[in-house]
């Protein structure tokens, strides 16, 4: 998790329609990632529906890849991290972004320019997982 000269990137939630952003602020400062995941998978709990009766199922989705994408950009990815590990982070962030070509360098053009912080939480991750898959 972040240290205490880490970067988020809430750029994915700020580009989010205003009266979305407080449901997706609810997620990111209680719900962990692998709930958001669930979530995405079946859908919000009834607590999350009756607090945000505004929002749709398609905007739920955006909301939790948006979240995703931020929760992403919280790790500090070091060497405790296994491939597979590393290998799920990414998955996670090419689902969320939905991208029509899912590789780890796409993503990370991809969001090198839009998203710098997030690009360098992917660049760190690429680097990290081409070292290990190196030493294993």
């Amino acid at each position: 998790m972040p240290g205490t000269n880490h970067h988020i990137d809430t750029s994915f939630i700020h580009e989010l329609p205003l009266n979305m952003r407080p449901a997706a602020e609810d997620l990111l400062k209680h719900h962990p990632l692998k709930e958001l995941l669930l979530m995405r998978k079946h859908g919000m709990n009834e607590l999350l529906r009756r607090s945000y009766p505004f929002i749709n199922e398609f905007d739920w989705i955006l909301i939790i890849n948006s979240v995703l994408l931020t929760k992403i950009s919280y790790f500090d990815v070091n060497s405790h991290f296994n491939p597979r590990q590393l290998d799920k982070l990414l998955e996670i962030a090419q689902d969320a972004l939905d991208l029509p070509d899912s590789s780890p360098k796409n993503l990370y053009k991809y969001s090198e320019y839009r998203y710098p912080v997030f690009a360098n939480v992917i660049k760190n991750i690429i680097i990290l997982r081409q070292q290990k898959l190196k030493s294993a």
